[in-house]
């Protein structure tokens, strides 16, 4: 066995998993099954939110250790299921670590969906949203303005290296600016409940969701982790609604 490709294998399944929103725990259980198959004396793996450490150790060899840092995460679940079929069937002796590793680059270079499919289904989700709490046409009108607004300043952001934070107050600023501005110019809508359903894509549910999980299998330091993660987004949501009404309030005084 090439432990040196095994370990490879491993280290690029837990990076797939956790640039792509899965809990530690799991990531940390992946790498350890793969990274079994060697066995050898000392196998061991850390996941945090921000990186992975991983050891294979024994008398006959140097060891083999690495650190990775992960940057950059988003949610693509489909990415996390393909990474657990891969490593199922190497650990099922159903492929090699070099075919594992060569199928794990191509789950790692595949194109995700174009920027055109993402802006017209978030736009659709937020439309859904309000159509769900009970919005009328204007609401749907209005809160697909929004839904645009959204994209644009996603696209002005795009590259420009803004944090998390401020994206989100700025897009949620925007969200907030639109629907007071449309409100006021159709004299309709129910300002509430299009703001509502319009943040809703911005909500950070799945890190709210993974940090319940972490924390309940032991996983502490990444659950309080994700937890601040899901607490600084929503902040930053309430300031970017709060400071787009408060920007509404000044015009409509100047008007």
């Amino acid at each position: 066995m090439n432990y040196k490709i095994l370990f490879k294998t491993a280290m690029l399944a837990g990076e797939i998993m956790l640039r792509s929103g899965a809990e530690t725990f799991r990531v940390e259980d992946t790498m350890n099954r793969i990274l079994a198959l060697s066995n050898l004396k000392t196998v061991e793996s850390f996941c945090t939110t921000t990186g992975i450490f991983a050891t294979l150790e024994h008398p006959s060899m140097e060891p083999i250790t690495k650190v990775k840092r992960i940057d950059k995460r988003v949610t693509n679940l489909n990415r996390i299921h393909m990474v657990n079929h891969i490593s199922r069937r190497l650990c099922e002796g159903k492929m090699n670590e070099k075919e594992a590793y060569l199928a794990l680059l191509n789950v790692k270079h595949q194109k995700c969906f174009s920027k055109k499919t993402v802006a017209i289904f978030t736009v659709l989700c937020m439309v859904h949203f309000i159509a769900l709490l009970g919005g009328k046409p204007v609401d749907l009108l209005i809160g697909t303005l929004a839904g645009v607004a959204v994209i644009l300043l996603d696209y002005l952001m795009d590259g420009k290296r803004v944090n998390v934070f401020i994206s989100n107050v700025i897009k949620s600023m925007g969200i907030a600016v639109v629907t007071a501005g449309m409100s006021s110019v159709l004299q309709g809508g129910n300002q509430s409940l299009i703001m509502i359903g319009s943040m809703m894509v911005l909500v950070p549910g799945v890190p709210i969701t993974n940090a319940i999980r972490d924390t309940l299998e032991g996983e502490y330091m990444a659950g309080i982790a994700r937890a601040c993660e899901a607490f600084v987004v929503a902040m930053a949501i309430a300031i970017g609604i709060a400071a787009g009404l408060k920007f509404m309030s000044l015009v409509g005084n100047v008007v």
